[in-house]
């Protein structure tokens, strides 16, 4: 326990002081009373009384002042105790948060770590993108040139065709109403063989 201070020492001896006033102010009070001897004893009787209850008060008063006094010093115990715990809780949470403020900074730059190469990534990631696309479209355009030929080439082979057969249908329309009318002048001289008239018929 560390050494009291000289102010507890001040305030002992001013309590002494006023614990010493007191005891005069009474004693004066009971030399008063004393010296009051042509008073009739009816009225000294109360006043004996009054004395007595003056030191008893007294007592009491000292007793309650000491009471006071040891209360007074616990209590600067118990604040110095207390100022001791917190200023070590203050310690050990400044430890702990110095402790924590070095994680989250290591942390932080491993995040930031992790950010450069994951925009660095994307980045590379964005431009084999963009290079597969111009690919694609050049392949693209590439293949629809070779299908606008195609098509083309197909057009006139189909028109070809068609007028192939065209001509080949009108030659067989022709043939065929050659045929058709030899075959219908046939029938007519027969019809007419037989006396009846192809067009009633």
């Amino acid at each position: 326990m560390p050494p009291k201070s000289k102010g507890k020492g001040r305030k002992r001896e001013k309590q002494q002081q006023k614990r010493d006033i007191g005891e005069s102010q009474a004693e004066e009070k009971h030399r008063k009373e004393v010296l009051k001897v042509d008073v009739p004893k009816e009225h000294l009787v109360p006043w004996r009384d009054t004395s007595w209850q003056a030191k008893a008060d007294n007592e009491g008063l000292k007793r309650r002042l000491w009471d006071l006094e040891k209360a007074l010093e616990q209590a600067q115990e118990d604040k110095r105790d207390i100022h001791e715990e917190m200023t070590r809780q203050y310690q050990e949470l400044q430890k702990q948060t110095a402790a924590h403020s070095q994680c989250l900074e290591a942390k932080v730059k491993s995040l930031q770590e992790q950010l450069a190469t994951g925009l660095w990534e994307s980045q590379q990631i964005q431009e084999t993108a963009t290079q597969a696309l111009a690919e694609r479209d050049r392949t693209i355009a590439q293949l629809q040139g070779r299908l606008d030929a195609m098509e083309r080439e197909y057009e006139k082979i189909l028109h070809g065709s068609l007028d192939l057969v065209l001509a080949k249908m009108a030659k067989a329309s022709q043939h065929w109403e050659e045929v058709g009318m030899t075959i219908a002048m046939e029938h007519k001289e027969h019809l007419q063989e037989f006396g009846l008239n192809p067009l009633e018929i």
